[in-house]
């Protein structure tokens, strides 16, 4: 049986608002893990990160960067930063960790828009050894967009401790000594402040996802 104009319209407007309904809800879904009022507990554990209620003020850092330039941290602004407290002396854990991160960096989208640019930095541990030019060195191997930071043992120290990262030297049975050291990602917002940290181990798409989340909240 042929339906009538009346009917088709009626049709028409079902779907219609159907549609609307759906979009509605697919906006408030996306919207719960773009730009909510706190995220997700469960979404942040499987990708291992924890995302601090309120931001944590820093102190003014009082380090080099791999210029040999002051470092005060204005450069976090603006921006999201991951810092990884590592030493160039490192046999496996450093090296590893900064090949993943150079494959989360190539797998963001690019800045624009909403997204906000991320960072990611080597802070040293072992700042005896690492100068600004053996860090810019062994830092630049895996991006030459990655930065790095030294300084004074005290100064490093502090700002480790500000992002809850602890290390030690520890001496080898030849005289030397290694650094062990805290591996967790601290984590940057644009305002400068620590926003939380992410655990190991890492995984590049899961840290993706909580970068590209991460960027465009607003």
């Amino acid at each position: 049986m042929a339906l009538s104009n009346a009917q088709r319209r009626n049709i028409r407007y079902t779907a219609f608002a159907l549609a609307g309904v759906v979009a509605l809800m697919v906006s408030l879904f996306v919207r719960q893990f773009i730009n909510p009022e706190k995220l997700d507990a469960g979404w942040l554990s499987i990708r291992g990160a924890v995302i601090f209620d309120a931001p944590r003020t820093l102190a003014t850092p009082a380090l080099l960067d791999l210029e040999a330039r002051p470092f005060d941290g204005s450069a976090f602004r603006g921006r999201w930063s991951v810092i990884y407290f590592g030493f160039t002396y490192c046999p496996d854990v450093c090296p590893t960790t900064l090949a993943l991160l150079r494959q989360v960096e190539d797998s963001l989208h690019p800045a624009g828009g909403r997204r906000l640019p991320v960072s990611f930095y080597l802070a040293t541990v072992d700042p005896a050894r690492d100068t600004p030019a053996v860090l810019k060195t062994y830092v630049t191997h895996f991006s030459p967009s990655f930065m790095g930071l030294t300084g004074e043992f005290l100064d490093v120290h502090r700002f480790a401790t500000q992002l809850n990262t602890p290390f030690r030297k520890s001496l080898l049975p030849d005289g030397g000594y290694t650094v062990d050291h805290g591996s967790n990602l601290a984590l940057i917002d644009p305002q400068g402040q620590f926003a939380g940290f992410v655990t190991p181990p890492f995984d590049v798409a899961k840290l993706n996802d909580l970068l590209e989340v991460l960027r465009t909240r607003s």
